[in-house]
């Protein structure tokens, strides 16, 4: 096993300046620079509605912003569950899941979720029934700052503190897990 248990405070002290990381935590961080510039096509898309007047246009505009959306959603699933799944039970073993940093990171997975539901629910409204394309340009905005300091947290805090907490065979099982 790693280290022993100790206190967030002190495990901060321990590992602030540190920010090498092992391969797993590594494909984690890239994994949200991919989804960010997924966000930047998605706010570029949504901008780009916002200035559409035409009818057509409009509806194509939507279902490509919809598409879009679904896909980001989807890859965004699949990189939250890695750490669901795998990183926090190993974290477990030495913080506190049910409080700190772990649980934070589970309630904003489920408040991104939720935002980005909703969005989804205003792009397919629009779609059917023409709402306010401002709704769903602010509503993408909302959910995309709420995931952008999401992500800064888990790279500032969350990353540097499994890199010091995690033992060399949990790193290394990390990395095969998120290989398959």
């Amino acid at each position: 096993m790693g280290p022993s248990p100790i206190g967030c405070m002190g495990m901060m002290q321990e590992f602030e300046g540190r920010r090498k990381l092992c391969p797993a935590l590594e494909k984690l961080k890239d994994e949200h620079l991919s989804l960010a510039e997924q966000m930047n096509e998605l706010v570029h898309l949504a901008t780009n509605l916002k200035s559409t007047a035409d009818p057509t246009k409009r509806k194509k505009g939507l279902t490509e912003l919809h598409e879009l959306a679904s896909s980001f959603r989807a890859e965004l699933e699949k990189h939250s569950r890695r750490e669901e799944e795998d990183l926090y039970p190993l974290m477990a073993n030495y913080i506190e899941r049910e409080m700190g940093p772990i649980a934070a990171m589970e309630e904003e997975h489920d408040l991104i979720h939720e935002s980005l539901m909703s969005f989804m629910r205003i792009v397919e409204k629009e779609q059917s029934e023409p709402v306010e394309i401002e709704a769903v340009h602010s509503h993408l905005l909302k959910s995309i700052e709420i995931l952008m300091e999401h992500f800064y947290k888990e790279e500032s805090v969350l990353f540097p503190m499994a890199e010091y907490v995690l033992s060399d065979a949990e790193k290394e099982q990390l990395r095969v897990l998120f290989q398959a």
